[in-house]
């Protein structure tokens, strides 16, 4: 099963994909979907670096209160 980036990658994938069959079908503008595309990568990257802070902490507080006992 997909998980991490790799779920990442393979949804922005799709979503271009289906931008482009969109805007070819004349479904949607293409400066549109462009912008639409560009938004949701810039989505995507910022829940993988929350995704990626978290698990600093994580291992931070792991590494802190290891430490302590």
């Amino acid at each position: 099963m997909l998980t991490g980036w790799k779920l990442s990658v393979l949804g922005i994938i799709i979503v271009g994909i289906t931008g482009i069959a969109a805007s070819l079908y004349g479904l949607i503008e293409p400066g549109r979907a462009i912008g639409l595309f560009v938004v949701f990568v810039l989505f995507i990257g910022a829940l993988e670096l929350m995704e990626r802070i978290r698990n600093r902490r994580k291992k931070r507080g792991e590494v802190q209160s290891s430490k302590r006992g």
